[in-house]
């Protein structure tokens, strides 16, 4: 049986295969920012942004 190449099919190929791995490279560099010892007291700076009374 011969496979139909219709847009979903195709739309679904490129999410799968293109999209999917991007946007698990931008997550994994958000995270890594994130979780940067470098970037902790900016960090527990912002934390602390609710709480001053200015």
């Amino acid at each position: 049986m011969k496979a139909i190449l219709t847009a979903h099919n195709i739309a679904s190929d490129l999410v799968t295969s293109i999209w999917t791995p991007i946007f698990v490279g931008i997550f994994i560099a958000i995270l890594t920012y994130a979780l940067w010892p470098r970037n902790q007291a900016v960090f527990d700076e912002a934390a602390k942004m609710p709480l001053r009374e200015e």
